[in-house]
């Protein structure tokens, strides 16, 4: 064989590989593509039925996973996209919200609450309540057309709360000192390592006052409630939840389905479709949330919730 037919040869093998290279990357990128508008665009089976969205809240609320003094907190942002994806679907007519939470922190109870009030504007929105519904979870359904709770459900607790931690007699015993320099004298009001002034009281007192003023306006918003002992922070038995106007009844989670149903006009063999977070992927598990949780071991903010979580066994 010639030296000229050897060239040949490898010419035509490079240029062979070149486009077989070419055509793989075309399928795969086509393919991708398919994949991604099938996963946005319903067809047209999925268009044609008509569904009531399920959304599962559960949990301590906070801006982040993480933990503080309540327990484990849940990232709301996962709540926000599935109230935004149930907006948006057209096949879904009408949204259940399941909720089990004792509240959670003032942001992140406020900015479910406003998700709520904006999915409410154009759907029919039920709220059922199994476990707890209290504070700034009880706060974030209020929007919706109905809230239902199941017997055993304690809802309420109407209120707004803060922690502060002193460590100042602990770092005495240990001979530790703590020096902050500060521009204003409550620059470090709350501060753990100094004693609480009577001004730094009245701080947070106002602070707390002027957020349960916003929480109970929300409440008389949407409620109508017979009771001025609602308003102190105690949370209610479904029964006396109902009596006082808290919640508009008591029943099972499938009364709740079929109440959506009712109340969005849709048969009662509409399908419940439940939405549910996007699981992480291997790069979000090795390199995103996982690796900065913001774990919050003391609340810097006001909460809404119940404290103590009550454990209450028959």
């Amino acid at each position: 064989m010639s030296m000229q037919t050897s060239y040949q040869l490898g010419y035509n093998e490079r240029k062979l590989l070149i486009i077989t290279v070419l055509i793989i990357l075309i399928v795969v990128i086509v393919a991708a593509a398919f994949i991604s508008i099938k996963g946005m665009v319903p067809t047209i089976g999925e268009i044609s039925v008509e569904a009531v969205g399920l959304i599962k809240i559960k949990g301590t609320l906070a801006e982040s996973h993480g933990f503080t003094v309540l327990g484990p907190t849940t990232g709301i942002q996962s709540y926000i996209d599935m109230l935004e994806e149930a907006r948006k679907d057209p096949s879904i007519k009408a949204v259940l919200l399941y909720v089990d939470s004792p509240g959670g922190t003032v942001s992140a109870s406020e900015r479910l609450y406003y998700e709520v009030e904006k999915l409410t504007r154009e759907k029919i929105v039920v709220a059922y309540i199994e476990g707890y519904g209290a504070s700034g979870a009880y706060m974030m359904i209020l929007p919706s057309k109905k809230i239902i709770a199941s017997e055993s459900s304690l809802v309420g607790s109407i209120g707004v709360y803060t922690i502060i931690i002193n460590y100042r007699g602990l770092l005495d015993r240990l001979g530790i000192t703590v020096y902050t320099f500060k521009s204003g004298k409550l620059k470090d009001v709350g501060s753990p390592y100094r004693n609480m002034t009577m001004e730094d009281k009245k701080v947070y007192e106002e602070i707390v006052r002027d957020f349960f003023k916003i929480f109970k306006e929300r409440v008389n918003k949407y409620r109508v409630i017979n009771d001025p002992e609602a308003f102190t922070g105690r949370p209610y038995t479904t029964i006396r939840a109902k009596e006082i106007g808290l919640i508009d009844d008591i029943g099972t989670l499938e009364y709740a389905i079929n109440e959506t149903k009712r109340l969005a006009g849709l048969p009662p063999d509409a399908p419940v479709r439940e939405l549910k977070p996007p699981k992480p992927g291997l790069l979000d598990i090795l390199f995103g949330s996982f690796s900065n949780p913001r774990v919050r071991v003391i609340p810097s903010q006001e909460i809404l919730a119940i404290w103590p979580p009550p454990v209450i066994e028959p």
